[in-house]
């Protein structure tokens, strides 16, 4: 297998004269840029999420941000920064133009006097990864997170999303591994594969990863997300490619089963794609390996979401045991209660009337009724 071509040895004449690849994204800017070189800013679409204060658009130029750090980041952030800026010059044509498309890939790096690393210059999301997503009488337009594909077709056509199908799902599932193993191939960990950092696009099957500013060599501080920890990268210790790997197969099995518990694993080993044979195994392997270090790559896996086989290594990796399912909710009879009595207007339930009580009337009624036939 290909080994990974660490960023920190890219080539610098890669691309133009100046060092920079072909960017097909519309705006040729220098590698960094000062603060009043981007002109004014919006007001912020985003802010004090993750390591960012403020997402801004760029106002004289329409479909850029300007991310804004927080300013106690690390000393080495701005040489991160450009070894990321530089990567996509390292990669063939092809892949170069799946990460362009695929990614909002840093294009510039932000400095001012005393702050070598104020922020980044990255591409707005295109507008394809928006829809119209209904909640009851009320629509709103908005950018459609990945978490749409880990629920069911009832689900999707709930809030005016169309139903996916195994062809949908197969299709995003494609790209986002296309993407990981470009990562892979450049040294590079992710850690945040999850729900929230990667958009959908419904009319297009396409994914457009987000955060990817973030991304460090070989290894970085673990981005804890709920339900989403690795049980072979143990607490406070860094992630790695290997991290990536498990949280990669998880997100692919929950969005190609849509379902986002433990019944994603069964239904992975139940191997239901008969187009994708080795699907199945990639995914239990990169899951399930008692062994981190011989979880399949992200490349295997989108071999085999493309119907490629999976050349593993011999003896194959020992697992552990499927996680056990939820409980199955069953329908049981309950009986009907009998109906509360009404309440009185002082909000006390009346006393419940008794049989003796209708005897006592009765009674009551014949004494009246020889009185009155005495009298006669």
């Amino acid at each position: 297998m290909t080994e990974p071509r660490l960023i920190d040895g890219a080539d610098d004449n890669a691309g133009d004269g100046d060092g920079r690849a072909a960017d097909p994204r519309g705006w040729m800017l220098p590698r960094t840029v000062s603060v009043s070189d981007l002109g004014p800013m919006a007001e912020p679409i985003s802010e004090h999420n993750g390591q960012a204060v403020a997402v801004k658009p760029l106002t004289n130029h329409p479909g850029w941000l300007a991310k804004l750090y927080r300013p106690d980041q690390h000393p080495e952030d701005a040489q991160r920064l450009d070894l990321l800026i530089s990567a996509p010059g390292t990669l063939p044509e092809a892949d170069r133009a799946v990460l362009y498309a695929g990614t909002c890939w840093p294009a510039a790096r932000i400095h001012e006097p005393g702050n070598p690393a104020v922020g980044c210059v990255i591409p707005m999301a295109p507008e394809q990864y928006r829809a119209e997503l209904r909640r009851g009488t009320f629509g709103e337009r908005r950018f459609v997170e990945i978490d749409w594909l880990a629920k069911s077709d009832d689900s999707n056509r709930g809030v005016g999303l169309p139903p996916l199908g195994l062809a949908g799902r197969l299709a995003a599932c494609r790209q986002l591994t296309e993407l990981a193993a470009i990562l892979e191939s450049l040294g590079l960990v992710y850690s945040d594969w999850s729900f929230s950092n990667a958009f959908w696009s419904p009319d297009r099957r396409s994914v457009y990863l987000i955060d990817v500013d973030g991304c460090q060599p070989k290894k970085m501080p673990d981005i804890h997300q709920p339900n989403w920890a690795d049980p072979l990268t143990p607490p406070g210790t860094d992630a790695d490619g290997y991290t990536d790997r498990y949280r990669l197969a998880l997100l692919v099995a929950k969005c190609m089963t849509g379902q986002r518990d433990a019944r994603a694993f069964h239904t992975v080993a139940a191997s239901p794609w008969e187009n994708q044979p080795a699907a199945s195994e990639v995914l239990l392997d990169m899951l399930l390996a008692t062994d981190r270090e011989r979880r399949p790559s992200a490349a295997q896996l989108n071999q085999a979401l493309n119907g490629g086989p999976y050349l593993r290594t011999v003896p194959r990796p020992t697992r552990t045991e499927l996680p056990p399912p939820p409980p199955a909710v069953t329908a049981t009879a309950v009986e009907k209660p009998e109906p509360e009595p009404p309440t009185t207007p002082d909000g006390k339930k009346p006393e419940p009337f008794s049989h003796d009580g209708w005897v006592v009337v009765l009674v009551i009624a014949l004494i009246l009724l020889f009185v009155i036939a005495a009298n006669h």
